[in-house]
Order: structure tokens, then sequence, then C-alpha cells
């Protein structure tokens, strides 16, 4: 008994200091005996990637007890939010928007991704279950099609598609995806404003497209992974 609540005091006592950095909580300890990286200690917290990332290091018995340490990293917003990847549909067709990855150095072609960002409430309606749209990111998206494109959109339909962890062997972080449909004026998206296909930050590409540029312009997971959730509802979502 006395080892149980020993065991809970050390889950309470690290989640206090990670709750204090602004870090999402642990679940569990873990048992080192049934197979498990069981924690028995905080022991630093990095902080050098303050505004993406925080390392924690844990003192860690591995299965079988022989002790050690193991560094899990933690998304410096996750007690707020790890982010969220919208899978964009307008009048059905997905929502590409073109990036500059400077760790890749290149250009990728993604699924929207982001913490969200505060949209002013003219410039789309609806609500997604109990998540206001303004806390999605979706600002690209309407930036890019325009004011006059999105000022009367509607939402047509909303699907949250869960949360994926985004690396389980090193991190805790499992940002949200969730998947958009709007419609909007094709008259009016028609005519909005073209570029080259090297000025353009958005493209609006048919099923069939997106799928034969996957491991080709789309190559990142966050993209694949959202794409991969949201077939399973396309057939279900409401005709345009």
């Amino acid at each position: 008994m006395n080892q149980i609540a020993n065991r809970t005091e050390l889950l309470s006592s690290i989640n206090t200091e990670l709750t204090a950095r602004g870090l999402k909580n642990i679940r569990k300890l873990g048992d080192s005996q049934k197979g498990e990286f069981e924690i028995v200690a905080l022991k630093e917290v990095y902080d050098h990637s303050a505004r993406f990332f925080t390392d924690v290091k844990f003192a860690v018995l591995f299965p079988g007890g022989k002790e050690g340490e193991f560094t899990v990293r933690f998304n410096a917003n996750g007690a707020t939010s790890d982010g969220a990847i919208v899978v964009v549909v307008v009048n059905g067709r997905f929502a590409i928007v073109k990036q500059w990855r400077l760790p890749l150095s290149q250009w990728t072609y993604e699924i929207p991704r982001g913490f969200g960002e505060k949209l002013d409430a003219a410039q789309i309606n609806g609500v997604l279950g109990s998540v206001a749209i303004g806390d999605l990111p979706l600002g690209s998206v309407i930036r890019e099609l325009g004011e006059e494109v999105m000022k009367d959109a509607v939402i047509q339909s909303s699907t949250h598609l869960g949360n994926i962890a985004e690396n389980s062997g090193t991190n805790n972080i499992a940002p949200s995806y969730y998947l958009v449909q709007i419609k909007v004026d094709e008259e009016v998206l028609s005519g909005r404003a073209h570029g080259s296909e090297d000025e353009l930050k958005l493209y609006l590409w048919d099923s069939a497209r997106v799928q034969s540029e996957i491991g080709q312009k789309i190559c990142d997971s966050h993209s694949i992974t959202a794409i991969a959730l949201a077939r399973r509802h396309i057939d279900a979502l409401p005709r345009m």
C-alpha cells in the first residue's frame, strides 16, 4: 500500500513540475516488472528550444530492472494544445499549402497545420463541436483564398479525425486531426487571382491529384497521415 502511495505521490510531483512549465502531464510511471520503462524521477528539463519543444530527462528502470535515463520531447505548448492538422475541402477539392521548410531546404506541399490563429468571426461561420473555427490553423487558407471568396463561406461539415502520436519512440506529442468541408461560391472562387505555379501559395487539388502527389510533392508525415484519416470519411460527406 505504501509503495502505491509513493508512486502516486511521485506521479503527482512530476506532473506538478510539468504543469508549472506549461507541459502536458504524463499518465503513468510504467512498471519495469511488466516489461515497461518505469519512471523513477524527473532529472533535468532542457528549454533550449522553448518556442517549440522542451526536452525532459527522466531516471528510469528498464525492463528487468536496469537503471538508466530516457529523454522525452514535449511540445512547449502541450499543456494547451499539441497543434492541429486540418484537411480543408473547398467545393470538393483539397486545400494544399505551399511552404518553405528550412530544415529540408525546400518547398513542400502540405495539409494546413499549426497552433491556430484567432480569426475575425466575419471571415468564416461555424464551429467544430466545441472547437471554435478561430482556434484552428486556417489562417493561411483564408488569406490565400481571399476576402471576396470567404465572405459568404459556409462550413458544411466537420469531423474530428483523432489525435495521432507524432513519434511514439521519442516524444509525447499527439496533434489533433480534423476534416472540414467548406462551401463557397464557385463562380467567385474561379475568378480569384491566379498566379504561376511558382507564385501560388495555396492550391485546390482534386482527390486524384492529391493521391498522385503522395510521396512526391506531398512528402511530410503530418499531411500523409491527415489524408489517410480523411479518406475514411470522404464518402460520408454531404454532396456539394
